[in-house]
This record gives C-alpha cells, sequence and structure tokens, in this order.
C-alpha cells in the first residue's frame, strides 16, 4: 500500500506539471521545451499492443533485428536531428532497430511514462528531463547503466562534472547525460556599447546596465534593458549566487525561505520590474526569443541551447555574444537539459544499450546532436574533439557557455520536485506577474512545500 500511495503521489504530481507546463509549448528557452506532440507513427501504436509485442518476438526468434522503443521530448529541428540519429544507428548495424516517437514535452513524456509502466508497455529507453529523472528513479523506473559501461570498458568519469551528479540516484547510473545546457546572459553587444556599458558581472551591474539600456518614448518602452523568460529555472540560479539553497539540508521544507534568500532573489527581479527595465514574459504568451533577436531586449537570461537558433536568426543585425551569470554572493547557475535512460520494465535492455553506447561514442550520435543543436558536449572526450574545438573557434559564445559549467550546481534536484516546481511556478505567476506581496506569496509556497515534502 505505501508503495501504491507513493506512485499514485508520482503520478498526480507528474500530471499536475504537465497541466501547469501546457501553455508553454513555445517556451522559455527554446531548446529546454517541447512544442505538442504530433499524431504517433503507425510503429508506435503498434508497439503498444499485445499483437505487436508477438509479433516483434517472433521475428526476434528468427535472427532478424530486435525493436527498441524510444520515446523523445524533441521537436523541429532537434525533433530532426534525434530522428537522423536513430536512422544512422539502425543503417550502422544489422541486430537492433530503433523506433523514435515524439512524446510531447518533458513533463508529458514522464506522465506518460508512468502511465505506460503500470500498463505494462513502457518504452524501452526515455528521454526525460533531469528535474525528473529523480522523481521516475525513487519507484525504481530505471535500469543501472554502471553495468554496461564497467562491461563495455567504459569510464563514467568522462561525463561532465556538471552533468553527472543529477544522472545518478542511490548510487546507480540511472541516465546518460544528453542534451544537456547552461543557464547564461545573452547580449547584445551592439547596443551596450552604444550606451557605453560594460557585460556586466554582479547583481548590481546587471541592474545598472539594464536601466541604462532601457528606451522609453512618450510613456511607451521601446527597448528593455532585460527580457526573462517564465520559468523556475532563473529563481534557482538567483537563489543560489545569494548564498542560498532552495530545500534545507534533510529535504523537509524550503531552506532558501530560511535563511532569507528567496526573498532576495525576488526583490531583485521586482526592483528591475518596477524600474521599467525588465519585461517578465507571461507564460501564456512567452516573447523572450522575439523580443532579445528583433533588438527589443538588449539582454536576456536564457539556456545555452539557444546560441545556435539565435545566431541564425540575428545574423549580422547586432553583435551576438554570451556571458556567464552575474555573480551575488557567489558565481552559480543550475544545469538545463535531459538524459536517455533505460526503463527498469524493458525486455530488450541489452539491445537498448547499444544505441546508448553508439551515441556516446559515435560521430554521428551524441557529437552530430550537439553540433547540430547547440547543446554542450556531455563527454570530456567530446568536448576535446576537432569537431567542438573547431566550433568553439567559429564562434566563442559555445566555449564561454560551456566553460561557465564550472559554476553549476543541482542541488535542488530532490526526488519529490516534480509538485514543488507546479507551487513554485503558482509562486512565480503570484509575484512576477499579479503583483501579489513577496512574503505573502512565499508564505503559500511554503505551506504547499510542507504538505508536499512532509505528508
Amino acid at each position: 500500500m505505501v508503495m501504491k500511495k507513493k506512485v499514485l503521489s508520482i503520478l498526480m504530481g507528474v500530471s499536475i506539471l504537465a497541466a501547469a507546463l501546457a501553455g508553454c509549448g513555445k517556451a522559455p528557452a527554446s531548446t529546454e521545451n517541447s512544442a505538442p506532440a504530433p499524431a504517433a507513427t503507425d510503429s508506435a501504436q503498434a508497439a503498444e499492443t499485445p499483437e505487436a509485442a508477438e509479433s516483434a518476438a517472433g521475428t526476434q526468434a528468427s535472427g532478424e533485428k530486435k525493436t527498441v522503443q524510444f520515446w523523445h521530448c524533441m521537436s523541429g529541428t532537434n525533433g530532426d536531428l534525434i530522428n537522423q540519429m536513430v536512422s544512422d544507428f539502425n543503417s550502422s548495424q544489422n541486430e537492433v532497430e530503433v523506433v523514435a516517437t515524439f512524446q510531447g514535452s518533458y513533463a508529458e513524456a514522464a506522465a506518460k511514462a508512468e502511465q505506460a509502466i503500470f500498463a505494462g508497455n513502457a518504452p524501452d529507453i526515455l528521454q526525460v528531463a533531469q528535474d525528473n529523472v529523480g522523481r521516475l528513479a525513487v519507484n525504481g523506473a530505471f535500469a543501472d547503466l554502471l553495468p554496461h559501461m564497467q562491461k563495455d570498458g567504459m569510464d563514467d568519469k568522462d561525463f561532465v562534472d556538471a552533468f553527472v551528479n543529477d544522472a545518478y540516484y542511490e548510487g546507480k547510473l540511472v541516465v546518460i547525460p544528453f542534451g544537456r545546457s547552461a543557464q547564461i546572459l545573452h547580449i547584445n553587444k551592439t547596443v551596450l556599447d552604444e550606451m557605453g556599458c560594460e557585460i556586466p558581472t554582479t547583481w548590481d551591474e546587471l541592474k545598472e546596465v539594464a536601466n541604462k539600456c532601457t528606451i522609453v518614448e512618450n510613456g511607451e518602452t521601446k527597448r528593455y534593458g532585460l527580457s526573462v523568460p517564465f520559468d523556475q529555472w532563473e529563481f534557482f540560479a538567483l537563489i543560489q549566487q545569494a548564498g542560498g539553497k532552495f530545500f534545507n539540508e534533510d529535504q523537509t521544507g524550503l531552506g532558501c525561505l530560511e535563511d532569507g534568500t528567496a526573498k532576495e532573489a525576488f526583490s531583485f527581479m521586482k526592483d528591475l520590474q518596477d524600474s521599467g527595465a525588465l519585461y517578465y514574459n507571461d507564460p501564456a504568451n512567452d516573447q523572450d526569443n522575439q523580443m532579445f533577436t528583433s533588438g527589443m531586449a538588449a539582454m536576456t537570461i536564457n539556456s545555452s541551447g539557444a546560441i545556435t537558433s539565435r545566431r541564425e536568426t540575428i545574423g549580422d543585425s547586432f553583435e551576438y555574444v554570451v556571458a556567464p551569470l552575474v555573480k551575488g554572493k557567489i558565481e552559480s547557475m543550475p544545469t538545463g537539459g535531459n538524459g536517455f535512460g533505460i526503463l527498469a520494465a524493458s525486455k530488450e535492455q541489452d539491445a537498448a544499450w547499444k544505441f546508448m553506447k553508439w551515441f556516446i561514442e559515435d560521430e554521428k550520435g551524441g557529437l552530430a546532436f550537439v553540433i547540430g543543436s547547440g547543446y554542450l558536449p556531455f563527454t570530456k572526450t567530446m568536448a576535446q574533439s576537432d569537431a567542438i574545438q573547431n566550433l568553439w573557434k567559429e564562434s566563442d559564445n559555445y566555449k564561454i557557455a560551456y566553460d561557465a559549467l564550472q559554476y553549476g550546481d543541482d542541488s535542488y534536484r530532490i526526488a519529490n520536485l516534480t509538485p514543488v516546481i507546479a507551487e513554485f511556478r503558482t509562486c512565480i505567476q503570484a509575484i512576477m506577474l499579479d503583483n501579489q506581496d513577496i512574503d505573502q506569496s512565499l508564505k503559500t509556497f511554503s505551506d504547499s512545500v510542507d504538505i508536499i515534502l512532509n505528508d
């Protein structure tokens, strides 16, 4: 009964967050979220039926390729890159056929995976947001990948340090880092130069530069100094920069309320907003990307995963540079992105691992995705490859984003994070968009979190 209650709680939490994010398909960071899912392919639908399972078993018995079902969360250009990667793997060998199926946003895919595990028709491989890893892993959803790596003589220490901590759960490697990113400051250097401003490195400098770069004519803002997408990510960063930890040490409450860093973070953002320098985006109509690329905002805080698309959109219209997030008491940022995990329910774990090993090592796998998407290298070997070194020579922005990983801190990613995020987004909405009192909104948030963490 205890396990059943915990799993039902997980399903409810994931579903709540999926609903909360339903209006955010055009997302804070374009590569951190996904568009609504298209209709499932015939092969994906068939794989979920008993008849398909029997057919697949018969095919495998005859010595033909084993079928691996892979659920992912990438649409648009990144979805095309995923499909190309799968196609390249399938054509590279004759043992495994991977079938890739888009399942919507990270939250939607996680909810579907939970339901599929219960129904007995789970995929073999799941692409999962790092924020959802612990919530799935707590009930043993993932297989341990370390034995596979050790059997093949692979070293898990080759993964980039900032991407490793949240890939483990209770000593088990439950996901392989894949589309990983850094939170960085995107800057219209042309505007800063015109206004005589240096790239900001501290909270105070960010406030000064943002206000200086704001233009208001006849009561109408023609350019904002800073645009920020609606997301919890930025507030995790600000709390950490203020020297706080989101949760207390025993994970029974909000450490950032106990030490005052949550109020400090929100007060900083409200000061920028009240001065007219900050445009804080509404989740129902997030315009952060358009505002920055069109020159309507001089700076924005966003994912490094947006670098490639922004370079293409901006072209020569202005000088586009990036920088690490500014420093509060310390330099700190949460990393972003996702990983691939093999589900413990999979009957084709060895076949699934062949694909996982291939995309880690083959230049047509993860490396090709990184080059094409703008996500960051997830192994140290990949970072030293000629392809990545050439990319960094072509644009410093990618190297700056990678170097910013030294400040990565994902300590807020606890197993029960999903329902907390849903409540946190409600709190952010109340303070930043509904102009509610900071103290009262944080108190309401804290009360909700106490129930979630201690029920």
